[in-house]
C-alpha cells in the first residue's frame, strides 16, 4: 500500500537545505545548491504527498517518478505536483550535474486560503496526458524565480500570522495565474488559425482546443465551436476524434469535469457557488452531469 506522507515530515526533510524557510502549518520553501544535498541525493519509496509541491530547477537535473511515470527534469524547468500524487525522487548520483532548485511545499490548509478566480483561469490542455513538468524559456524561469524568493522574504519577516498567510497566498496565486499566462502564450504563438492557414483540419482542431480554453466555463455545446470555425458539428467531431482519439464532445465533458473537480477540492466554494460558475442552470443539473461522468456525486467527491 502506498504511503501517505504528511506535510509536516517533508517539511523537515526540506529544513536540512542551508537556505530554508517557513511559515508554520501553512508552507515551506527551500533554495538547495548545487552542491551535494541529503534533500535530494536519497532515494525514497513511491509515497503520496498530504500537500502540494512546486519545484523550479535552476540548474543541473532530477530524476523523480510522478505517478509511476518518470521524468528526467533538467534546469529551466517547473514541476507542479498536487496532493496525493504518487512520488518517488531518485537518488542522483552525478554530482557535476547536482540540481539547482527552489522548493516550495504547501499544506492542505494552507491551499484552501488560495484565493483563485477560476473564471479567469483555464489551463491549456494537450492532446496527450498533461505532464507535471513544464519547460520554461531563461527568461520565464527568472520570473518564476523572483515568486520563490519573495515567498522566502516572508518567512523571514514574520510579524502576524494572518496577514504573513494572506501575503503568502496571494503570491502563490499569482505564481499560478503566470504560469497560466506562459501557457497561453505557448498556445498563441504555436496555435495557427483556421481561417488564416488554408482551412487544413490539423488547424481546425488546434483552434478548437484553443477555443475550448477561452469557453469552457460557459459553453459545452459542440455546435457552438463548430459554429465558431464555420465547419458542421459532425464534421468537427470526425476531425478531432482523427487527431485525438477522443470526440469534441469527450474533449468539452473532460475539460469541464477537471474545472469541477479543482473548484470543488479546492476554491473553497459550495456545491451550488460550483454549479453557477460553470454556467449549470441549476444545482441539480450540474450534479447529474458530474456524478454521469466521474461515478460520484460533486458531495461525494468533495468529502473524500
Amino acid at each position: 500500500m502506498d504511503t501517505l506522507v504528511k506535510y509536516e515530515d517533508i517539511v523537515e526533510l526540506m529544513s536540512k537545505a542551508p537556505d530554508f524557510g517557513q511559515i508554520p502549518g501553512a508552507y515551506a520553501v527551500a533554495r538547495i545548491g548545487d552542491e551535494p544535498s541529503d534533500c535530494m541525493q536519497r532515494s525514497y519509496r513511491p509515497a503520496q504527498t498530504e500537500g502540494m509541491a512546486i519545484m523550479l530547477v535552476l540548474s543541473g537535473s532530477v530524476d523523480i517518478e510522478v505517478n509511476m511515470t518518470d521524468y528526467h527534469i533538467g534546469s529551466d524547468s517547473l514541476l507542479i505536483v498536487p496532493p496525493r500524487t504518487l512520488v518517488q525522487v531518485h537518488s542522483n548520483e552525478d554530482t557535476e550535474n547536482a540540481a539547482e532548485l527552489y522548493m516550495l511545499f504547501m499544506s492542505p490548509n494552507f491551499l484552501h486560503e488560495i484565493n483563485i478566480n477560476y473564471a479567469a483561469l483555464s489551463m491549456p490542455v494537450p492532446f496527450e496526458k498533461p505532464s507535471p513538468v513544464r519547460p520554461l524559456k531563461p527568461e520565464q524561469t527568472v520570473l518564476m524565480s523572483r515568486y520563490f524568493r519573495l515567498l522566502t522574504e516572508v518567512t523571514r519577516n514574520q510579524a502576524n500570522l494572518r496577514l504573513d498567510t494572506n501575503i503568502a497566498s496571494s503570491l502563490v496565486s499569482a505564481m499560478i495565474y503566470q504560469v497560466a499566462q506562459f501557457c497561453y502564450k505557448e498556445l498563441a504563438d504555436n496555435s495557427p488559425r483556421a481561417e488564416t492557414a488554408g482551412n487544413r483540419p490539423s488547424n481546425y482542431v488546434n483552434e478548437f482546443i484553443r477555443l475550448l480554453q477561452l469557453h469552457y466555463m460557459n459553453e459545452r455545446s459542440v455546435t457552438f465551436y463548430a459554429d465558431k470555425l464555420f465547419i458542421s458539428p459532425k464534421y468537427l467531431s470526425l476531425l478531432v476524434k482523427k487527431a485525438t482519439g477522443r470526440s469534441a464532445s469527450r474533449w468539452i465533458d473532460d475539460r469541464v469535469v477537471m474545472e469541477a473537480r479543482n473548484l470543488l477540492r479546492y476554491s473553497g466554494k459550495n456545491i451550488q457557488q460550483v454549479a453557477y460558475m460553470l454556467n449549470f442552470s441549476n444545482q441539480s443539473a450540474f450534479g447529474k452531469y458530474f456524478k454521469h461522468l466521474t461515478g460520484m456525486s460533486p458531495t461525494e467527491y468533495q468529502k473524500g
